[in-house]
């Protein structure tokens, strides 16, 4: 076994040391996705981290997982899952949940969406492990959409994140409060009283009513490119 994973079983250990309950493995980062939005604010500090050891994390394989897995009692989460084969594979090795996420959109031009996904890996995956999904979920209603397709939790790290800058915790509770509003409103309407009476056919795909705009993750992209 190479330093990095020694390095990285260590840490491991240590985490369960210090009672943490899981593990998430991003998987999607081998390396640093061509972010324009970055490039066109001349951001460069994530192109130029050169952090001590992160050849390992485009090393990180199948058989990593699979070792730690076997070596260690605590349940492992893997993100950045987003084909069925892939989502499939995790829970023959038994992993506890499998995370279905694009990075936000920053990493892979023109990859498959979340929600575009999440109903074939849900379809695959059933009840072998919990389905957890991200990316661009910011309304309450997202989430329903989620729960719906048949997510069992929702990411809210872009969120939190724009929160936290407006205005720190106090702004993340207000955050979340809003979101249980919109969450209960929603639901209400949608004639359930719990997320478990949702199902696959309370969601229809629609074409959306604008494109691409300031506020996207690909500002400069026209339709069609």
């Amino acid at each position: 076994m190479c330093a990095g994973m020694r390095t990285l079983d260590e840490l491991v250990a240590r985490a369960i040391d210090h009672g943490y309950t899981a593990i998430c493995f991003t998987v999607d980062l081998d390396t640093f996705g061509r972010r324009e939005r970055d490039i066109a604010k001349r951001y460069l500090t994530t192109a130029r981290r050169k952090a001590s050891g992160e050849e390992h994390q485009a090393r990180f394989s199948w058989n990593d997982v699979e070792r730690i897995k076997n070596k260690f009692d605590i349940p492992l989460i893997l993100k950045g899952i987003a084909t069925p084969g892939d989502a499939a594979r995790a829970v023959d090795i038994g992993i506890s949940a499998v995370y279905v996420s694009n990075h936000g959109g920053r990493q892979l031009d023109h990859g498959v969406g979340s929600t575009d996904v999440l109903p074939e890996i849900v379809d695959k995956v059933g009840t072998r492990a919990e389905i957890i999904v991200d990316g661009g979920y910011m309304r309450g209603s997202d989430i329903v959409k989620a729960m719906a397709l048949g997510a069992d939790g929702v990411g809210l790290g872009r969120l939190q994140g724009l929160a936290a800058a407006a205005g720190g915790e106090d702004a993340i509770h207000r955050m979340l409060e809003i979101l249980e509003q919109e969450l209960k409103h929603c639901l209400m309407l949608l004639g359930v009283t719990s997320f478990g009476e949702l199902d696959s056919s309370f969601v229809k795909k629609v074409t959306p009513l604008q494109n691409n705009w300031l506020d996207s993750a690909f500002p400069l992209l026209k339709e069609g490119y």
